[in-house]
């Protein structure tokens, strides 16, 4: 997970409105950082921490719902639709690192049996142990390993579509501007970040 950015220039005697534009000027940059990942699917570590730039985002809009407004309620509700997919996402790819790494102990487990069964056995029957390590029985637990493993993909890959799809729809809404313009003091006609 990358460090939240750091929002400079604050004061603490500085009009709340000031200070809170500053602050989402900030967590907008970090949010659309991430922008060049949003169409690969397999960018595993960037699509979390994308999430996480997400919700820093959300957090930000709702601390200052005073400031920000119509607009920034709007914005808190598309951030919400895309940090649950992003987490939905995220779900799905612990459970396949899970299932990947019990595959793996399981196949070093049944190596080491192979290799014990080996050791032992006279080298005339050697083939007929590799033949059977070969096709392992119905009731393998790599089988419905595998099964669930597929299963996951298939979602992640269902969960990745429809934030797709969240992002796509509040781009073309103008997400990006709305937020933009949320950062900008109402006293003047361009931004101030």
């Amino acid at each position: 997970m990358t460090r939240a950015l750091p929002v400079t220039g604050l004061r603490a005697a500085g009009r709340l409105d000031e200070n809170a534009r500053r602050i989402l000027a900030v967590r907008l940059a970090e949010f659309y950082g991430y922008a060049p990942v949003i169409h690969d699917e397999f960018a595993v570590e960037a699509l979390h921490d994308l999430r996480i730039a997400t919700k820093r985002l959300r957090y930000t809009l709702e601390l200052f719902r005073s400031v920000f407004g119509e607009s920034g309620e709007l914005n808190i509700g598309r951030m919400k639709l895309l940090q649950e997919a992003l987490g939905n996402i995220h779900d799905v790819d612990v459970r396949i690192e899970m299932i990947g790494r019990e595959i793996l102990a399981l196949a070093a487990e049944q190596l080491t049996d192979l290799n014990a069964q080996l050791a032992v056995a006279p080298p005339s029957g050697h083939r007929a142990i590799l033949t059977s390590a070969l096709r392992p029985p119905p009731d393998d637990p790599r089988r419905g390993l595998y099964a669930l493993l597929s299963q996951q993909a298939l979602d992640r890959h269902q969960h990745y579509h429809e934030f797709l799809h969240h992002w796509l729809q509040f781009e073309s809404e103008g997400m990006r501007a709305d937020l933009v313009t949320l950062t900008w003091s109402p006293d003047t006609n361009q931004g101030e970040a």
